[in-house]
């Protein structure tokens, strides 16, 4: 049967499976392409020979349509063998120098009462994390030491790297502890592989830095620690920096870049990944058009925020492959009832 535009409405709503999960589509206008590669005879002198003329045709059978509904649940694709590995980038201590909070400060508080000041000093930079378990950037922070108050006292001036107070409510008894750290001594432009700062003092090659403010830092690895000084050799890094960065701001030693690496094992995809593809539209005049696409995967790549929201507007590709075990059947069907 011949397919023409006006027997089908598109546009019209659609269901979707892949893989037997099922989300809502729109569909588009199905196509066939010809490819058609000719070349003309080519004589080689009066008499011949002659070169065999070469026609390749191609059919390209293809149906899109675009995703109404996504979500995280519902649609995911994987790299077959990948594997991930997430980091906890949080504040280096050093060894010996480590109090804990004498008091439960309030959530925003730029004063903080420790059970020890013998192990603080004014400018240095403290951890305040969980008393019990391993320091994660969700349950603790850095802030500055501004003003070395009394044991117990309850004034002990901190700030947070954007000169703010505390930015996680924590509880007394938490840790309190020195952590390597120091500041620009110049501005840093984006595309720069190295910095000045103040000191490099806890600081080695290998080392993970992080340079910047809350919401506006980046991570880098030591690839060479010089003098410090705005006119010193100062730090560098292989990976130029993505931001620019003002005289003063922080460079924290971290024990990790942080976030999550991917990698995977290139090769074949092994067949179980590959699914049919059912697409089933409604035509004018109320018949069902079905579009089979047999041994699917994804065509192109797909950029998607995934959350708990649905995400309109998607538009998906993709492509059928032929089995090896039936190389001359078609990986698709077209169906209309």
């Amino acid at each position: 049967m011949a397919i023409t535009p006006e027997e089908l409405y598109f546009g019209a709503p659609a269901s979707l499976t892949y893989g037997g999960v099922e989300c809502g589509a729109t569909v588009d206008a199905p196509k066939v392409s010809f490819e058609v590669e000719t070349y003309t005879p080519d004589f080689q002198n009066a008499k011949g020979p002659i070169e065999g003329t070469v026609i390749v045709t191609k059919v390209i059978p293809s149906a899109e349509f675009t995703v109404n509904q996504i979500t995280a649940q519902k649609l995911a694709w994987a790299m077959p063998g990948s594997a991930s590995v997430s980091s906890e980038s949080v504040g280096q201590t050093r060894a010996g120098l480590s109090t804990t909070l004498a008091a439960d400060p309030a959530l925003g508080a730029t004063t903080i009462s420790l059970t020890s000041v013998t192990t603080v000093a004014q400018n240095d930079f403290i951890l305040i994390g969980p008393s019990t378990g391993t320091y994660t950037e969700a349950d603790s922070e850095i802030v500055k030491v501004t003003t070395v108050g009394t044991a117990g006292g309850g004034n002990t001036v901190v700030e947070n790297s954007a000169g703010g107070g505390l930015l996680i409510d924590h509880a007394n008894g938490e840790h309190a502890k020195t952590v390597t750290g120091t500041i620009l001594s110049a501005p840093a432009a984006a595309g720069a592989t190295n910095v000045k700062v103040d000191s490099v003092t806890g600081l080695a090659e290998g080392d993970f830095v992080r340079i910047g403010y809350t919401d506006h830092y980046e991570t880098r690895t030591l690839t060479a620690v010089g003098t410090t000084g705005p006119t010193g050799s100062g730090i560098s890094f292989s990976v130029p920096l993505t931001m620019d960065h003002a005289l003063d701001e922080w460079v924290i030693e971290v024990t990790a870049i942080g976030g999550t690496t991917i990698t995977w094992t290139p090769g074949r995809i092994d067949s179980a990944a590959f699914q049919d593809l059912v697409l089933t539209g409604v035509g004018l005049d109320d018949r069902t058009m079905i579009v089979t696409i047999n041994n699917a995967l994804s065509a192109e790549s797909q950029e998607l925020e995934f959350s708990d929201e649905a995400v309109a507007g998607l538009k998906v590709k993709f492509s059928g492959y032929y089995a090896a075990a039936t190389p001359t059947v078609a990986p698709f069907s077209i169906q209309l009832d």
